[in-house]
């Protein structure tokens, strides 16, 4: 199963493929755009109780780690990534990379890890150093374990957030992405996030204007994602074709997330939204048996990023 492979077919039934598990609330980063629900909340989730969950859900097919900064919890991580292949499941770990060295990266590997996603946004370390409140020195280390993760059989996505900051410099991140050894990189169009007061979001133009230039200069052993656009590609001009994708979300139709204090959330474009608690009992008949909050999310299904981009519905 290809990384995205859940999302490239649009799902028209519900059952839950995919799950996100929030290993660690807690995070070493300081940004504004943190996904993460209830972060440094010193809550977290033990990899045995996870893989007891995991035993319960017979269908699933793709686990990703995240946190806050899921490294925090690694030997975790390595217990649970090594449980996956035995079951024929995917596992992905969303990591800023900054924890990450030669060793670690040997024991995920070893362990059969199939994704590794980590966010990359600047090409400078004072313009990384800015955003995420922390030393510059972390930025040459993110991106030694970066190309060091490219040169393994794991494969090395990195995501780039489409923002006012970086609309304008995309082409010189790709190069960047490419020049470290990575051939997947997915490009996620921001919006405006009231839990954060973020209202940096690329402007309609400047978006079609930095992925149609993607599209034009990416190499042939390059693909190319461009999440939370496929609800507005067309009106915008663009058109999947060999190795670009524009991937459909799955949040609440084939993906949860639960998180480390126990709440099985929807979190669909980092707008979080509550549908039950996790009190040791299987998620396995959830769609089935499904929760008011569930239901009314996937009968309403909100796009931010659409209503972003075209609030009078233009």
């Amino acid at each position: 199963m290809r990384y995205k492979a859940l999302e490239l077919d649009k799902p028209l039934t519900y059952e839950l493929e995919g799950l996100e598990i929030g290993v660690t609330s807690n995070c070493n980063f300081r940004c504004d755009y943190c996904c993460a629900y209830n972060r440094n909340d010193g809550q977290s989730i033990k990899a045995k109780e996870v893989i007891r969950i995991l035993e319960e859900l017979p269908g699933l097919k793709r686990v990703r780690l995240s946190g806050g900064e899921v490294t925090l919890k690694f030997d975790d991580c390595v217990e649970i990534v090594n449980y996956c292949p035995s079951r024929g499941i995917q596992t992905q770990l969303n990591s800023n990379g900054s924890l990450l060295n030669a060793e670690r990266i040997g024991q995920l590997v070893k362990a059969g890890l199939t994704t590794i996603h980590i966010s990359f946004n600047f090409t400078t370390a004072e313009a990384f150093s800015r955003y995420y409140n922390i030393h510059p020195s972390i930025y040459e280390k993110i991106r030694e374990n970066i190309t060091m993760f490219a040169a393994t059989s794991v494969d090395t996505v990195l995501e780039t957030l489409l923002y006012s900051e970086t609309q304008d410099n995309m082409k010189e991140i790709s190069n960047h992405v490419y020049a470290m050894g990575v051939r997947t990189h997915e490009i996620q169009n921001s919006i405006i996030m009231d839990h954060t007061g973020w209202k940096s979001i690329a402007a309609r133009e400047q978006l079609k204007n930095a992925v149609s230039q993607l599209i034009v200069m990416k190499k042939e052993d390059t693909i190319l994602y461009f999440t939370c656009m496929d609800r507005f590609m067309d009106a915008l001009g663009f058109e999947e074709q060999p190795g670009v994708y524009f991937p459909h979300c799955i949040e609440g139709k084939k993906q949860l997330h639960l998180h480390g204090n126990g709440d099985i959330l929807i979190s669909e474009l980092c707008h979080p939204v509550i549908i039950g608690i996790y009190q040791g009992t299987s998620l396995k008949d959830l769609y089935s048996n499904m929760p008011v909050p569930l239901a009314k999310f996937l009968d309403k299904l909100p796009c931010p990023a659409l209503d972003a981009l075209f609030p009078q519905g233009v």
